[in-house]
């Protein structure tokens, strides 16, 4: 008898997670639609993630565990979508330490309605505090349409991350992978995606759960290469308004989109991980507010008087100033980080 392909297949990568991975895997393969192939990429873990795979793998042939060495999440989704099998329909990502409730899957196939990627709600899950949740109405939107709503999109956080999502396989292809960072790949893989979709299912529904657990931080951790990914970032979405023919409220959108992730870029070199030392602090700070892109682009943002403010500390081009500022943002955080939250992901 003939194999066929799965109508969906599941990526997720996966680094030390043997604490939270089988939870997740069983999210994936206890979902009411059955018709999915899950195909984990373990990069490189050094504790039990391969044991727990291969345990789960033999009473469930649909979990694919693949072994590769570290080299991050991009890497190893891309070893996941060369994977795929012809005829596979649909792609979703998943991260290791998440879950998806037991219908999403079948309620966004369900709802797809043939588009070539299809977006749903998800949710930020703390602890015992209310899930944070984040959704637009449902919607189909097809290229011509795309222009008006892309900045609604952006800033409502649909874009910036590949869970929570379907894509179609054909538009994927052998082409479109994801960049090669540690930070920043899932936003440049959409808009990659995004310059060949011909449509755009939106379903309310927050199926997705993304779950902080303890001892995490909604501040990103240091990364050296952050604040450039941040302007290919912004760039590639200049490209992608300029061929949608987005107009000055949705390019507002994004320029509060680049303000924030430049915020973030100012925040974490006050992250306890950060190795860099008080002169090397001013130095990367200094060449933040000294970009001729950040000065054009951080001005008269989407979301009132506090980001707007903030871009008017970045364009002072004051280090010390700057620093003063963010150091306080950090602060602000840790005292209340549930203001901050809804400060950082307001829409």
């Amino acid at each position: 008898m003939e194999h066929k392909a799965a109508g969906l297949a599941v990526i997720m990568p996966a680094y030390n997670a043997g604490k939270y991975i089988e939870k997740s895997v069983n999210s994936i393969l206890e979902q009411s639609y059955r018709d999915l192939r899950l195909i984990v990429v373990d990069d490189g873990s050094t504790d039990d993630t391969a044991q727990i795979l291969r345990s789960i793998h033999e009473r469930d042939s649909r979990l694919t565990p693949i072994s590769v060495p570290n080299g991050g999440p991009a890497l190893a989704r891309n070893r996941g979508l060369d994977a795929l099998e012809p005829g596979t329909e649909y792609v979703m990502f998943a991260d290791a330490d998440d879950e998806l409730l037991p219908d999403a899957v079948e309620y966004a196939m369900a709802g797809a309605q043939g588009a070539d990627m299809v977006f749903f709600g998800f949710s930020i899950v703390e602890g015992g505090k209310p899930p944070l949740n984040y959704w637009e109405p449902e919607d189909l939107i097809y290229r011509e349409g795309l222009g008006a709503a892309f900045g609604r999109l952006y800033k409502s956080n649909l874009l910036n991350q590949v869970w929570g999502k379907l894509f179609r396989a054909e538009l994927i292809g052998s082409s479109l992978r994801f960049p090669d960072y540690r930070w920043g790949e899932d936003r440049l893989f959409i808009f990659r995606c995004l310059e060949k979709a011909g449509s755009l299912k939106i379903l309310p529904q927050c199926k997705y759960r993304y779950i902080i657990h303890p001892g995490e931080s909604l501040i990103s951790r240091y990364c050296q290469d952050k604040p450039l990914i941040c302007l290919e970032a912004d760039a590639a979405v200049q490209k992608l308004c300029a061929s949608l023919g987005c107009g000055e409220a949705a390019d507002a959108d994004c320029r509060y989109m680049f303000a924030k992730s430049i915020f973030s870029c100012m925040t974490t070199v006050f992250s306890d991980n950060c190795p860099l030392s008080p002169r090397e602090k001013r130095e990367y700070v200094g060449r933040i507010i000294n970009d001729p892109q950040v000065l054009r682009r951080c001005r008269q943002v989407f979301g009132g008087s506090v980001p707007n403010l903030l871009c008017s500390v970045v364009r002072s081009r004051q280090v010390w100033l700057n620093m003063s500022v963010f150091r306080l943002l950090v602060l602000a955080q840790h005292i209340s980080p549930g203001l901050f939250t809804r400060l950082k992901h307001r829409k």
